[in-house]
């Protein structure tokens, strides 16, 4: 199977990829059971020569990148002017998929630490810790399955460990770290850190949230701004260099860019940020993959054109190669974990109940009398939660799935199964509202992540959705 591909990443969340194929075959790679195929279909026929790889080939990177950089753009060298000339073409390198997360990673979450240290104190909710590992996290799991360039290590387990992570445990853990670091900015490490406790979090997730509360002096550990600013040493290997993500080297990281910062802003007169040096460091290690300039030549027979899917390779005998065995549910995981066995989490990162998953899993019996009664508790409930959110019926039918519970999860705080007629109570307590048109225009983006988050929800432990 031959999928036409073409390298652009990010992290302001991690490192970002654009892929185009056809719906079967993503689900050849996903092997998705529960929740929808996050990453569907789109057309790259605007984005310039891709790539024709085979994703199910060996995972034997297929094309190298150009070890040169321009002397002018070396971390030694650089001016102002020409950081503000690759800033300009940041925008064109973020994929269109996660161009409201980058707004999120970039201006909200920013805005909001903010104004939060303006009230008072300054802390990260669970939801934006999550959607910040999820756009750092976004290109890795494209390139882990399709390895146009490596990346660092893929972990397909960060998200859901963040995920276990309390709403009361994310909250103090960054409330402590930024304190450390408002009462000394030298303590930068220390607060990195103290975030590191946070289950799925390391220095560099760390980082990435030090830097949100502070973008103009403290850097995110990505990796185009290691190696960008590690280039010279003796022992560089480029854009190719391996990284440990060790505190050692967002110390080395955090000094060097330092240094820049100051040359920088004496020879210009201009302030520099950390978070623009850290944008110039990835337009920088986005234009080394482009075809043409750093990519290896391509084979003499490919083309830009999709290659439609080759017949299965035979075995030495003649016969086609066996398939291999379908992907397990995060359902069939726990179940064969049994009630003993370790965690098991679904697609959307959140715990699965065995006792509730064991229940489900067996087959239905009469509705009777209980049921009846359930139908009609929920019916009730229904009905109260559209008087507390102010629509009718009707308008109720035209929203999208789960909208108005999103709603109440997003004000509170808390998770979407954790949403129960008590907490739609409590929301309106403490006085939200449902503004007009709020749940009827939900973008592409809100849509997708209510696709993962629904399905399945009241599965999930401490879910209120059953």
């Amino acid at each position: 199977m031959i999928v036409k591909a073409q390298a652009h990443s990010t992290t302001a969340y991690g490192t970002d990829s654009s892929v185009s194929t056809t719906r079967e075959a993503l689900n050849r790679v996903f092997r998705r059971d529960v929740c929808q195929d996050p990453f569907p279909a789109r057309d790259l026929s605007a984005r310039p020569s891709p790539i024709a790889i085979d994703p199910f080939s060996s995972f034997e990177p297929m094309i190298t990148v150009c070890e040169k950089m321009k002397s002018e753009d070396n971390a030694s060298q650089i001016s102002y002017s020409n950081l503000k000339a690759h800033l300009d073409a940041y925008p064109d390198y973020v994929p269109e998929k996660i161009q409201g997360l980058t707004e999120m990673r970039l201006r909200e979450v920013p805005e909001i630490l903010a104004q939060r240290v303006k009230n008072g104190e300054g802390y990260l909710e669970k939801t934006e810790v999550t959607g910040l590992v999820e756009w750092k996290l976004y290109d890795r799991l494209i390139t882990h399955l399709i390895p146009i360039i490596k990346h660092g290590t893929y972990r397909p387990n960060l998200a859901k460990l963040v995920a276990s992570n309390s709403i009361d445990a994310v909250r103090d853990s960054t409330r402590d770290a930024f304190r450390t670091y408002e009462s000394n900015h030298a303590d930068y490490a220390k607060a990195v850190t103290t975030m590191s406790k946070l289950k799925g979090v390391g220095p560099a997730t760390a980082s990435l949230f030090l830097s949100c509360y502070d973008p103009i002096n403290v850097p995110f550990f990505s990796d185009e701004l290691y190696r960008y600013l590690h280039w010279e040493d003796g022992r560089s290997k480029g854009w190719d260099r391996k990284i440990g993500y060790t505190m050692k080297e967002y110390k080395s990281l955090y000094e060097r860019l330092q240094t820049l910062r100051k040359r920088l802003e004496n020879k210009s007169g201009e302030t520099t940020r950390a978070i623009d040096i850290e944008r110039m460091a990835y337009v920088l290690g986005k234009r080394a993959q482009e075809p043409g300039s750093s990519l290896g030549k391509r084979k003499a027979n490919e083309t830009d054109e999709e290659i439609q899917p080759t017949s299965p390779k035979k075995t030495k005998r003649g016969r086609k190669a066996t398939p291999p065995p379908p992907r397990e549910s995060p359902v069939q995981v726990c179940l064969r974990k049994g009630p003993q066995g370790s965690p098991t989490y679904d697609e959307a990162g959140y715990e699965l109940d065995f006792d509730y998953v064991l229940k489900a899993s067996r087959r239905p019996r009469r509705l009777g009398k209980r049921g009846m009664e359930k139908l009609r508790q929920d019916r009730k409930q229904g009905e109260r939660k559209r008087e507390l959110m102010e629509v009718t019926d009707e308008q109720a039918r035209k929203f999208y799935m789960g909208a108005m519970d999103n709603k109440v999860a997003k004000d509170l705080g808390i998770a979407y199964h954790e949403v129960g007629i008590e907490e739609y109570e409590e929301w309106h307590k403490k006085g939200f509202r449902r503004k007009e048109g709020e749940l009827e225009n939900l973008d592409d983006e809100e849509r997708k992540r209510l696709d993962k988050l629904v399905p399945g929800c009241a599965l999930r432990k401490g879910s209120k959705h059953r």
